[in-house]
């Protein structure tokens, strides 16, 4: 029975906690049973198909409308039909609808969480799916139906530490599982929720998060990101059984936390024990505070220092980050980051915050990123770009790295935008102005469990780390996707120079979590953005999903970057602990940009600098960009069509590029071509917000972004930048950065999809006496303008536009490796010379 004094207590802890004890409602008289809640989601999704849909994928044995369910779920299956539509890759091993203590082999569980179980034999859909609070009853009955003992528990950590631990879970498709040969309930003790405007969309049928709106194209919804408190044990790297996933040199020597069982509330969880399980989460966002402590430290002109710092918008917390979901269907431990504005301009005590720039600081160009204040200045001070070199991965950061400096709040209070300002770059140099601060949504922080009943039984208590980022623009392109294709399946002879910042992923980074939150992350634990199964013997036999599954990001580390300039979901802090060691790095989401959709346009510009999240915008300014005070023209890896960038307008006529840019477009002056583009100096993502749109970026899957870099890369090649060549001329050390040289002498002016009938395609066919081939049921086929670039200044009537002179140009269309193309003053040529 519930007492007045549970009762206030729940209700005590708010939106920010999340009580996994009992589940019951108010003034419940007993706590239901686990089956009861499996029963209450089989009841409503039978009639929607899915008891006829079980029946004939176990050949008639399982019957969801059984009266003993309990007994009908754990009993054995001997006629489990894997080739029927959404269970190829249910593992083999898997011979029940419920393995105590076992998800991955639960048949029912895979039907619930996959999300390529939608339709029976005969393709109709079914006409529901589950929730995600339907899921958690049915996990959680997989882990109550037998509960073990703290005994039983105990002798399965076989003396290592045992601890309670909090976990991001996600049930993941073959290929993207751990062991990558059937599906698996996926751990790590980090996951990233994502910022957005509007509330979030649950969409059963893909057992996910809708990232994009297309009837709001200029709104972002939320993105949660689930939590989950498991008891686990601490075992060296073992690949064969629990994972990593992606294993790296060291991992048998490091210590990874695997969870063996799940936590909950009530009786069943463990026997003899009726639990309190309560979920805490912990949010901050303080890049401001150590923006102004850098200012101290450094010598520059501060304003802000001491008790200030502590408060809102300095130290932003909590609930004004997100909170524990109680929205109904969610079920427990759902992280849900509020709805806020991409971008605030800050306020205190009554009047806008502000900073003082220093002229010190602001007058030397290497402290600059396109008008953009660097609080980390680049080291190297070569004149030619060194691209992956120069990433800055042994540098420290503070504070934000970057930080808007283009809007002056004058002594009347008014904020001026300097970006309309002739001589905004003499006013930046000489600073002694109060700039505007903006704050946004994002942060970082930890979710933590608390167990009262188990405190004194266990060796350990750990939280996870949680990461509230930037909306997702590709939702359906991961990083460790990427990378495993990059590394596995991208010829040898193109792979040197196909990024130039690699796609390696958060979750094979050996990093320890934010040792400046008072968690307790411990910098010698550099394992928690791994990602882990439940211990058990490694599948043999690769399986294949067989459902309509396709890549996508889940709020785990997989899908994003494990590089940090600054970064994209998280930054790094270094501890220096003695000169003799190796630097130790943590993840810091206080070194990211303030706000942090200022960093967001120089990843942009500089080239798909974060493969698989920031949008490559290269293209969209003028090729010779000016980083750290010296000229550093970034190459085109992953286009972006003339539409997602605002160079052509759609059908419709709308404009909807991502950042809200117009793209540039090819004009004569004197007779002579030039390419009118925005200048970057001047496009403020600030003065974007509210145009900003995933609309068209969201539809991009991971086949099609992957074919877009093999298009560029094959262009290259027809334009005899050979990664081969750079090899014999320059050494294999030097050979990369002087490939993406070559590569950025040229840029593209038009990058789009061929429809059928293209009138271009079909004379550059006839002159180059190559086909390019039906596209139907194939890949697509391209068609891009180049050109070779030469001198860049201000259109002397518009400081907002920047004229390229173009030295030459080329038109090309591409298909696989085969490029038809024309330069200039010659004849359309066929090109297969890039490796397949």
């Amino acid at each position: 029975m519930t007492t007045r004094r549970d009762f206030l207590r729940y209700a005590a802890l708010g939106a920010g906690a999340f009580t996994l004890s009992r589940a019951l409602p108010a003034f419940a008289h007993e706590a239901p049973r686990l089956v009861d809640a499996v029963s209450a989601a089989l009841e409503r999704l039978g009639g929607a198909g899915w008891r006829s849909l079980l029946l004939e994928a176990t050949g008639g044995e399982l019957d969801i409308g059984a009266h003993d369910l309990a007994s009908e779920l754990t009993k054995p299956l001997s006629r489990i039909d894997r080739t029927y539509p959404g269970f190829g890759d249910f593992s083999l091993a898997g011979k029940s609808a419920v393995e105590p203590g076992s998800p991955d082999r639960s048949l029912l569980y895979h039907a619930f969480a996959s999300p390529t179980v939608v339709m029976d034999r005969a393709g109709r859909s079914l006409g529901d799916f589950p929730s995600l609070a339907e899921i958690e009853a049915v996990e959680n009955f997989v882990y109550g139906v037998h509960p073990p003992t703290m005994k039983d528990l105990r002798d399965r950590a076989g003396g290592n530490p045992f601890g309670i631990v909090v976990f991001a879970p996600q049930y993941q498709n073959a290929p993207m599982s751990v062991h990558g040969r059937h599906a698996e309930l996926c751990f790590s003790r980090s996951g990233i929720a994502r910022l957005g405007t509007l509330a979030p969309t649950y969409d059963a049928k893909e057992r996910g998060f809708v990232a994009a709106d297309e009837a709001r194209p200029f709104d972002f919804p939320v993105l949660p990101r689930r939590f989950a408190p498991y008891l686990a044990i601490e075992m060296t790297g073992a690949a064969e059984t629990f994972g990593p996933q992606d294993p790296q040199p060291g991992d048998e020597k490091r210590a990874f936390w695997v969870p063996i069982h799940k936590l909950f509330g009530g009786s069943e969880c463990i026997a003899d024990l009726d639990l309190e399980v309560d979920l805490r989460r912990n949010l901050r966002n303080d890049g401001l505070a150590q923006f102004h402590r850098f200012l101290d430290l450094q010598g520059l002109k501060n304003n802000w220092r001491g008790e200030d710092l502590e408060n809102f918008p300095f130290l932003i917390k909590d609930e004004r980050i997100g909170s524990l979901s109680q929205r109904r269907g969610f079920g427990g431990g759902l992280l849900e980051p509020r709805a806020n504005p991409l971008v605030t301009a800050a306020q205190y005590e009554g009047r806008l915050l502000t900073f003082p720039v220093d002229g010190k600081h602001t007058s030397d160009l290497g402290n600059l990123q396109l008008s953009t204040m660097q609080v980390l200045p680049l080291g190297d001070e070569d004149d030619q770009p060194s691209y992956m070199l120069d990433s800055a991965q042994d540098a420290q950061r503070p504070a934000p790295e970057y930080i808007n400096i283009r809007h002056r709040v004058l002594p009347n209070g008014q904020v001026e935008n300097l970006n309309l300002r002739p001589d905004m770059g003499e006013i930046i140099a000489a600073g002694g102005y109060e700039a505007l601060h903006y704050h946004d949504g994002v942060g970082d922080g930890w979710i933590e469990a608390i167990c009262p009943q188990l405190t004194e039984s266990v060796d350990a208590v750990k939280p996870a780390y949680a990461m509230v980022a930037l909306p997702d623009f590709f939702p359906s392109v991961t990083q460790r996707d990427l990378m495993t294709w990059w590394q596995t399946e991208v010829p040898e002879a193109i792979r040197g120079s196909l990024w130039t910042i690699h796609p390696l992923a958060l979750s094979q980074t050996r990093i320890a979590g934010n040792i400046t939150l008072p968690a307790g992350f411990s910098l010698d634990d550099t394992t928690i953005t791994a990602i882990v199964t439940q211990p058990g013997a490694a599948p043999r036999v690769a399986q294949t999903p067989n459902g309509p599954w396709t890549v996508r990001k889940t709020g785990l580390p997989d899908g994003s970057p494990g590089m940090f300039d600054p970064g994209w979901d998280t930054s790094q802090g270094l501890y220096y602990s003695d000169p003799n060691l190796p630097l130790q790095r943590f993840m810091a989401g206080y070194g990211l940009g303030s706000p942090f959709i200022e960093d967001a346009k120089l990843c942009a510009a500089l080239g798909a600098y974060w493969p698989g999240v920031a949008p490559d915008s290269t293209r969209t300014f003028a090729p010779d960009k000016q980083a750290g005070g010296r000229p550093y023209s970034y190459p085109t890896i992953a286009p972006l069509t003339d539409e997602e960038i605002g160079s052509a307008p759609l059908a419709d006529g709308r404009y909807l590029s991502w950042d809200g840019v117009r793209g540039p477009q090819l004009i004569a002056i004197e007779d002579q071509p030039v390419v009118a583009y925005p200048n970057a100096y001047r496009v403020d993502y600030i003065d974007m917000v509210g145009t900003m749109t995933a609309a068209l970026t969201a539809r991009i899957d991971a086949k099609e972004y992957k074919r877009r870099i093999l298009a560029m890369a094959a262009i290259y090649w027809a334009l005899d930048i050979r990664d081969p060549d750079f090899v014999q001329r320059f050494g294999a050390v030097d050979a990369v950065n002087q490939a993406l040289r070559e590569k950025a002498t040229w840029a593209v002016l038009s990058f789009r999809t061929v429809p059928d009938g293209d009138a271009g395609l079909s004379e550059a066919e006839t002159a180059a006496c190559e086909s390019l081939g039906d596209p139907a049921g194939g890949s697509p086929r391209y068609r891009f303008h180049v050109f070779r670039w030469g001198a860049q200044t201000v259109d002397p009537s518009d400081m907002h536009t920047t004229h390229v002179e173009v030295l030459e140009q080329a038109t090309a269309y591409v298909r696989g490796n085969t490029v038809l193309i024309k330069r200039a003053g010659k004849p359309w040529t066929a090109d297969r010379s890039m490796p397949t």
